[in-house]
C-alpha cells in the first residue's frame, strides 16, 4: 500500500525517533506552541536519517495552551509570529529545501474556515517559503486561496482523530476524540484508501479523499498504534 503519512513532531514529547521510520513527511514545531532550536535540530537530523520530507508546523504563539485555542491578536502580530517561527526552522536547515508547511492546532482550523486568517498565512508563506507544498483540510479556505495563487496543495485526512457528521474533527474534550487502538487506526486507513471516506463518531459516512494522512506525535502510544496497524495491513 502506497501511503503518504505525515506526523506533527518536534514538540519535545512523544516518541519522535520511533515514529520517524513509519512516516514519509514530518511537520516540525517551530516554537509557537512547542519546540525550540535544540528540538528542531534533533528532529531535522532524524528526518534526514530516514529520508523523511521536512516541513514547518507554525501555530498561534500560545505555548500555555499548546496552540489549541484561537488567539484574538492583530494581523500584524500573527504575521510576525509566523514569520519568526518559519525563519527559526529555516535557519536550522541552513539553506536546505523546506518541503511543505502546515499550520498547527487552532491556526489550522482557522485557516480552514476564515479567509482573513488564511490570507495572513499565505502572505507569510509567499515571503518566507514560496516554493513549499501547503497541507490543509479538503474544502478549506487556505486550500482554495493557495491553489488560485499557484501553490501545490495536499489535502489531508487524520488517522488518529474522530470526525463529526459535518466533516470536522471531534473536539478533544469529547469522549472518543482520539482513536486509541491499532484496530481503529487500521480501519481508518482502509476506509480512506479503499472506500474514499471515513465514518463519523455517530456512524455516518463522510466522503473524504486525501493526498496525505496525519498522525499526531503527542498522542499516547502513537508509534506503537501506527506500527501495529501498518503491520496488520501488510
Amino acid at each position: 500500500m502506497n501511503l503518504l503519512i505525515n506526523a506533527d513532531i518536534g514538540e519535545g514529547i512523544g516518541d519522535d525517533e520511533g515514529l520517524m521510520p513509519l512516516i514519509q513527511a514530518c511537520n516540525i514545531a517551530c516554537g509557537g506552541h512547542a519546540g525550540n532550536i535544540q528540538e528542531i535540530q534533533k528532529t531535522i537530523a532524524l528526518a534526514k536519517r530516514y529520508g523523511v520530507h521536512i516541513g514547518a508546523h507554525p501555530s498561534y504563539p500560545d505555548r500555555d495552551y499548546f496552540g489549541r485555542r484561537s488567539l484574538n491578536i492583530k494581523a500584524s502580530q500573527l504575521y510576525q509570529s509566523l514569520n519568526d517561527q518559519i525563519q527559526l526552522l529555516q535557519d536550522q536547515l541552513a539553506g536546505e529545501y523546506l518541503h511543505h508547511i502546515k499550520p498547527h492546532g487552532a491556526l489550522y482550523h482557522d485557516c480552514v474556515n476564515l479567509k482573513s486568517t488564511a490570507q495572513i498565512f499565505l502572505e507569510v508563506v509567499e515571503k518566507t517559503c514560496p516554493d513549499t507544498i501547503i497541507l490543509t483540510a479538503p474544502k478549506s479556505e487556505l486550500g482554495a486561496m493557495a491553489k488560485k495563487r499557484g501553490y501545490k496543495v495536499w489535502k489531508e485526512a487524520f488517522l488518529d482523530r474522530a470526525y463529526t457528521a459535518t466533516g470536522q474533527l471531534l473536539s478533544r474534550s469529547k469522549k472518543g476524540a482520539v482513536l486509541s487502538t491499532p484496530e481503529a487506526i487500521k480501519k481508518r486507513i482502509l476506509d480512506l484508501t479503499q472506500k474514499g471516506g471515513v465514518y463519523s463518531n455517530d456512524g455516518q459516512w463522510i466522503p473524504l479523499v486525501a493526498d496525505t494522512y496525519c498522525v499526531h506525535g503527542d498522542h499516547p502510544n502513537a508509534t506503537d498504534l501506527l506500527k501495529k496497524a501498518l503491520d496488520e495491513i501488510k
